[in-house]
């Protein structure tokens, strides 16, 4: 298989690493380049990676919502285009950040409008679910001490500020996830799938696997450190996703020797 990997950041160069060692012939390239290259090539897939996240968090994309809702709207339809001119195959990384509350369906359409990240996920979550191979992941974490690893930023707010427990998220593990998504890409599925792990955690529960002992944030007072608010949900976990209880714990094992 022929395929184009958009996006140099974290979840793009797993994604490449993994199919390059599934001996697939892959490329690697940044955003704006990428209609350019679908339309000059020929690819038997395109995995968009790319995205405007926010550093350190969703915050930043409330004093940046244009490039928020260009990356991650406007981009991926854009990007369905050219894919469709160019006869490709589309799988694109949304956020399970669409939702709130306990979600049942996969199909389920976004509820949570609270940021400027989560609106534009949530655009083109909508637009490519009948078009293109969508999957949602939900603060992502692996074993290593990164900087975009969920579990590290837990343990890094920790040690600066409080932390805040607004109820139960399901989470991904992101490695993991990876390895499902190139299965499915690998066995031509379509649609949009959950690469969440089974079962749920809140914050009280991930610092205790964690072995924190930190401070915690009232709901008044996290409202007042924050620029956006942030979503909190349960959607349905892709059958082949492992226990989330046990991935966090065997990521927070690794964690301690990386």
């Amino acid at each position: 298989m022929h395929c184009l990997v958009i996006g140099r950041g974290w979840t793009g160069n797993k994604v490449f690493n993994e199919m390059v060692s599934r001996g697939h012939v892959v490329t690697l390239t940044p955003h704006y380049k990428a209609n350019d290259t679908i339309l000059n090539n020929s690819y038997d897939f395109v995995i968009n990676c790319a995205g405007v996240t926010g550093v350190p968090n969703v915050d930043a994309c409330e004093n940046n919502k244009k490039n928020t809702i260009e990356g991650n709207a406007i981009f991926p339809a854009l990007l369905y285009d050219a894919c469709e001119e160019a006869g490709v195959k589309l799988a694109h990384f949304s956020s399970g950040c669409i939702y709130q509350g306990i979600i049942q369906d996969e199909y389920a359409y976004p509820n949570f409008f609270g940021s400027t990240y989560s609106v534009s996920k949530g655009v083109s979550d909508t637009y490519l679910r009948d078009k293109a191979l969508v999957f949602r992941i939900r603060m992502p974490f692996t074993g290593l001490n990164e900087s975009k690893n969920y579990l590290y930023k837990v343990k890094m707010y920790s040690k600066i500020a409080k932390l805040y427990d607004a109820g139960y998220n399901s989470l991904t593990d992101l490695d993991e996830a990876v390895k499902v998504a190139c299965n499915l890409i690998e066995d031509d599925a379509f649609g949009p799938i959950n690469l969440v792990n089974s079962g749920h955690l809140n914050m009280h529960e991930v610092a205790e696997i964690l072995g924190l002992n930190p401070e915690w944030y009232t709901e008044e007072e996290f409202l007042n450190v924050t620029a956006a608010k942030r979503s909190t949900c349960i959607i349905p976990a892709h059958s082949a996703m492992s226990d989330v209880r046990t991935a966090v714990e065997r990521a927070a094992e690794k964690m301690k020797d990386s």
